[in-house]
């Protein structure tokens, strides 16, 4: 076999795979990775061309068996993924690498009576082969895997592609045998046979995405349909509080008649009665109200202040659960992060409502312990249980994008910001 060839053959393989993890979130110090790791895959190359330069059949096998624990090591010391997400983007990548250098073999074979010593012909189409297909499944299979740059494997998932991995390698050593070319019918049948279960690998990829999908959305009507719940509660336990400091003027009539220590005991009682009432919002919303005095109650008795500037005269295009939903997952949001705080002066939250132009502007800034890791663009749940907990800014996320609005996260100075705009339709704004 020819070196040349021989170096094409490996070179496709991981070029192949970083079409396929190009996009995934990479380790520190990742060129000089990537330059050792590509220097021990050619060196490695190498000498097994030099070694199984007359016995290509023996190559074939020998790099079959040690070429998945290369990629699966390739990706892990580059990418920052998990074992099972290497395994799984490795059997991708070799699966590709396979079908690609069968059907360059294949052509080859082809054209070999015409042209036998034309070694040069052999290795361009080798590499158009290669820069094609790579190419195709770069802005096919590669984009649409992962969801904006990672997604998980689960136990079940990994196990099945395992079994579509086996099966697709012993159907390629039977096109690996000498007696089995392209001219034999047998060549076309076993090559459309490991295309078949390629495809079969993709519907299965796409089915434990949909699942992952209908799980998550499941938890989000959950919690969607509890923050409703929750809103009616506070609802009352507000009317409550209007109806017992509505009571507080006909009682401040009868002090009058009291003796001064009657008085002095009333009054206290009466003192606790006003805080409670200070901590009563009126922003022209009723739902913006009822959310903002149930949150300040609850940081009243935790020692957050919460510094409020906010106008709900814009907000009523909004549905009322879906506005309960979105700033009451914020603001728990908020007062999680700044209950990490002992001192006083970092447990504070500012919430800004106001109009800008078109739009409704939404902005909560709290003071953060620590930087958050994000994931698909939003931060990550530092609690233990990522099953249940985590779901706060994608149920805002989804109820913002409900009204064609923006979500925007930024962390500056110790200090993290969710800053949301909605569009005020046009009936609403007149």
């Amino acid at each position: 076999m020819n070196f040349v060839l021989g170096l094409i053959f490996v070179t496709a393989m991981w070029i192949g795979t970083v079409v396929y993890v190009g996009r995934m979130e990479r380790r520190e110090h990742f060129s000089i990775r990537l330059a050792l790791c590509v220097g021990g895959f050619y060196a490695l190359a190498a000498a097994f061309i030099v070694l199984f330069s007359k016995n290509f059949m023996m190559l074939s096998v020998l790099w079959r068996i040690i070429g998945m624990p290369i990629l699966v090591v390739f990706i892990y010391v580059c990418w920052n993924l998990s074992v099972s997400l290497c395994l799984y983007y490795a059997m991708w990548a070799f699966m590709s690498w396979q079908l690609m250098c069968e059907l360059w073999i294949g052509i080859i074979m082809i054209i070999q009576p015409f042209a036998e010593k034309e070694l040069k012909w052999q290795a361009i189409i080798g590499l158009f082969i290669f820069f094609i297909v790579n190419l195709i499944i770069g802005f096919t299979i590669a984009r649409w895997m992962p969801e904006d740059g990672k997604e998980k494997i689960g136990p079940r998932q990994l196990f099945s592609a395992l079994v579509i991995f086996t099966a697709f390698e012993v159907v390629g050593y039977a096109i690996g045998k000498e007696e089995v070319g392209p001219a034999d019918g047998k060549w076309m049948i076993i090559y459309l046979t490991q295309l078949l279960l390629m495809v079969i690998l993709y519907l299965q990829s796409e089915l434990f995405k949909k699942s992952a999908m209908r799980q998550e959305l499941a938890v989000m009507n959950m919690l969607w349909k509890k923050e409703q719940e929750q809103y009616e509660l506070s609802r009352e336990n507000i009317a409550i509080i209007n109806q017992k400091c509505h009571d507080l003027k006909h009682q401040i009539r009868a002090i009058r008649n009291m003796s001064k220590e009657e008085i002095n005991a009333y009054l206290e009682e009466m003192e606790d009665s006003i805080k409670i009432y200070e901590s009563i919002v009126k922003s022209g919303n009723e739902v913006l109200d009822t959310i903002l005095t149930e949150k300040s109650l609850y940081c009243k008795e935790r020692e957050i202040t919460v510094s409020c500037v906010a106008d709900g005269s814009q907000m009523g295009f909004i549905n009322t659960i879906d506005l309960y939903a979105i700033l009451g997952n914020a603001l728990d949001n908020a007062i999680e992060a700044v209950e990490k705080f002992k001192h006083e002066e970092k447990r504070q939250i500012d919430v800004m409502i106001y109009r800008q132009q078109q739009f409704l502007v939404m902005n909560i800034i709290n003071p953060t312990k620590e930087r958050l890791v994000y994931e698909k663009e939003l931060p990550k749940t530092t609690k233990a249980d990522r099953y249940h907990h985590g779901f706060g800014l994608k149920s805002i996320q989804y109820m913002v994008k409900k009204y064609d609005g923006f979500l925007n996260i930024s962390e500056e100075d110790g200090c993290f910001s969710l800053k949301i705009l909605i569009p005020i339709p046009s009936e609403a704004s007149t």
